[in-house]
């Protein structure tokens, strides 16, 4: 029980620093490419919207991955090396790959709504980017979950500490574009139906795009069960 304690343990920080990683990736290139582009003066969030990212929107996502119940089949991994790192050069590209395109998605959404010295058009643009992060941050999540097997199965339907965290973070994306107070702290403003849907459409994209990665990782390796399993990642490298 301990060992199996453990590695559920390790499983569940192994998602974690993913996501971050990914997140962090993200922020990083998003500003990059806000400032090349000229996108919002290239500043893609206000300060307040990056504090609101951060503890708002990725805290409740974080605990989400750190409370995860372990896979049923935890315990037939083989052991990982005691010098193995967290993440190996593969998972790096991946992550470097995910975080770069959530980047261009954002400031896409940005620069499709960006009109310098218009005081209505830079709200729709920083709101624009604000959800876009944050659903992206919420799909990110959501895969991370899983480094092999496919985020579309049911079985965070039966978690309800998951679906709540996961509920808070996306309730509190959209009250932040629609309440008043949260409107004038941060600088946003409402959205119509078809802006969210353009968002939504890029969050589904990002899905897609990892779920590839998933398939060929489940093909070089020849399973698609079981949850991350940090501990088999020595042929990942």
């Amino acid at each position: 029980k301990a060992v199996e304690f453990g590695r559920a343990i390790y499983n569940n920080l192994f998602n974690y620093v993913r996501f971050q990683m990914e997140q962090l990736v993200g922020f990083i290139s998003a500003y990059l490419l806000a400032a090349y582009l000229v996108v919002l003066g290239g500043e893609p969030f206000s300060p307040f919207v990056v504090l609101f990212l951060n503890f708002v929107i990725t805290v409740p996502l974080a605990i989400a991955l750190g409370l995860d119940k372990p896979a049923s089949d935890l315990m037939e991994h083989t052991p990982r090396p005691l010098k193995q790192p967290i993440l190996n050069r593969s998972q790096w590209v991946r992550i470097a790959f995910i975080g770069i395109l959530t980047a261009i998605f954002v400031v896409y959404v940005e620069a499709a709504y960006y009109v310098a010295g218009d005081a209505a058009a830079e709200a729709t643009a920083a709101t624009m980017g604000f959800v876009a992060f944050a659903l992206l941050s919420v799909v990110m999540g959501l895969s991370a979950r899983y480094e092999t097997q496919t985020a579309f199965n049911r079985d965070i339907f039966h978690d309800r500490t998951q679906m709540l965290l996961y509920g808070i973070a996306l309730g509190m994306t959209f009250l932040a574009t629609e309440m008043n107070v949260f409107q004038e702290l941060l600088g946003l403003t409402s959205l119509t139906g078809d802006q969210w849907l353009i968002i939504i459409g890029c969050s589904i994209a990002l899905l897609l795009v990892d779920e590839v990665f998933k398939f060929f990782l489940r093909r070089r390796h020849g399973h698609g069960a079981g949850r991350s399993a940090p501990a088999a990642a020595t042929s990942i490298s």
